[in-house]
């Protein structure tokens, strides 16, 4: 083969050797034009345009699609943002530029195929752009363009904004920790009416209970029974019939107080949830028209239990009075105990009828209804609020009361006779003091658990009718407008 000055590309040489030089096979065809500058002996032109064409042959595709085995890779075909061929842009006078090396990149190990070609690595291979790393994303993978957040971490899309709170509670249901917390709010921002109201009802409640443990309340039966070595149903009968009686009238007592400091409390209590103030003067006016109503109400709650509690009862008490005293015994026991259960059961379910009455303005009757309606698929619920409510009280009470009752023993020399016994052996000082106790405690008790019937019935109506969109639009709270003034507005 005979070497041309400006054609001789690197890599070619004279010899045949296999390894070394260019094969007859591997030799791509010379063009015309070039075969007769050859053979003519002359240069063909300057040696720009020579130089020229050495370039664009060395940027051209192999006709067979094989190149020498000396021959450097073949650069990458080049993209431009025009559109033109960066070679045919090029004029005669300013030959077109070399195309960059490609990069080096660390060759596979032997017997292995490089990702995407299907043929073994050499000088074949096209070398392709490495594919740039994916952009981070943040919350997962998803389609469109990611953006990435700016400032502080943003907050979840499950979060709930803040219900808004114009008084003691927030408009939306509640839970244990809400209702006993609005009534403490309640009682703590308006103490006057409220313990006005609780002083006034707790002052008749412990007065009437004092007449009973003075008067009806008789130990010295149950000192007689002691005192039997051989007791008959009849005597445990009569021992206890006295002791249970006046328990059974100071629970009554205890009820009727709780009702009435409930329908009290709930005009108050409904002021502080629409953050309103509140007065005695202001109370007493919405409560007088439905006073009557609401003493009814609290006589009649505590007899229609009893009557339920007693029911039961009566035909073990017949049995008994007839001859069969251990058999009438067992059954009026039997017939308690159902009549215990039935008593809790129809008590819970009448526990919201104060506010309603007061609130809805609705009859005694309808009130009833109105209670069970509310309790009916959370009677639980309502149960366990109300008994962990009278548990809070009854500690806050016994704590109260403690040292009243240390002050009647050491009056009346028999220590823990005015506390835990207080009959009709006990003397009139150690009564008084013990209701005294019992005045103040209930002063300070029965707004929380009184509050806190009153607000289990604002948490049932939010649960159940939305009561929150109507108590937002009365505390003229943003975003509760009525349904009338958002058509005006539109």
């Amino acid at each position: 083969m005979t070497s041309t000055p400006g054609w001789a590309s690197p890599g070619s040489s004279g010899s045949q050797e296999p390894d070394g030089g260019d094969s007859p096979e591997d030799t791509p065809p010379t063009a015309p034009g070039a075969a007769d500058d050859a053979a003519d002996g002359t240069t063909g032109g300057t040696a720009d345009s020579r130089a020229e064409s050495s370039a664009a042959k060395a940027q051209d595709p192999p006709v067979n699609g094989v190149w020498s085995q000396q021959q450097p890779p073949a650069a990458p075909w080049q993209h431009t943002t025009s559109g033109v061929d960066p070679r045919a842009a090029a004029t005669p006078s300013q030959p077109a530029a070399t195309p960059p090396a490609p990069p080096q990149e660390q060759a596979p190990p032997a017997g292995q195929t490089p990702q995407g070609t299907g043929r073994p690595a050499g000088w074949g291979q096209q070398w392709a752009p490495p594919t740039p790393p994916a952009a981070p994303q943040e919350g997962g993978p998803r389609w469109g363009p990611t953006v990435a957040h700016r400032g502080g971490p943003q907050p979840p899309y499950a979060t709930k904004p803040p219900a808004p709170q114009p008084g003691v509670i927030p408009l939306r249901p509640l839970d244990v920790g809400e209702i006993l917390q609005g009534a403490v709010s309640t009682l703590r921002r308006h103490w006057r009416a409220a313990m006005l109201l609780a002083f006034v009802v707790s002052l008749l409640t412990e007065s009437v209970n004092a007449v009973i443990s003075g008067r009806l309340i008789d130990d010295t039966r149950i000192d007689d029974l002691n005192r039997n070595s051989d007791p008959s149903v009849h005597d445990i009968l009569h021992a206890f019939s006295g002791a249970a009686a006046g328990s059974l009238l100071l629970i009554l007592t205890s009820m009727v107080g709780v009702i009435l400091t409930a329908g009290l409390l709930t005009v108050v209590i409904s002021r502080a949830i629409l953050g309103r103030p509140t007065t005695v003067r202001s109370v007493w006016q919405d409560v007088r028209p439905r006073l009557g109503q609401l003493v009814g109400l609290a006589v009649l709650v505590p007899l229609a239990l009893c009557a339920i509690l007693a029911v039961p009862a009566v035909p073990g008490l017949l049995i008994a009075l007839a001859g069969g005293e251990s058999a009438g015994a067992s059954i009026a026991s039997l017939g308690l105990i159902c009549g215990v259960v039935f008593s809790i059961w129809q008590w819970n379910l009448w526990s919201l009828t104060a506010p309603a009455l007061m609130l809805e303005k609705q009859g005694v009757k309808a009130a009833l209804k109105r209670s069970v309606k509310l309790v009916n698929g959370s009677w639980w619920r309502v149960l366990g609020v109300q008994l962990l409510m009278l548990l809070i009280a009854a500690v806050a009470s016994v704590v109260i009361q403690l040292p009243f009752a240390m002050i009647a023993d050491a009056v009346s020399g028999d220590a823990a006779s005015g506390f835990f016994s207080a009959s009709a052996d006990s003397s009139w000082t150690t009564i008084i003091i013990v209701a005294i106790g019992g005045v103040i405690s209930s002063t300070l008790t029965l707004p929380i658990s009184a509050g806190a019937v009153s607000l289990l019935y604002v948490d049932q109506r939010i649960r159940r009718e939305a009561l929150d969109i109507d108590l937002g639009r009365a505390a003229n709270v943003p975003g509760y407008e009525t349904q009338t003034t958002v058509g005006a507005d539109r």
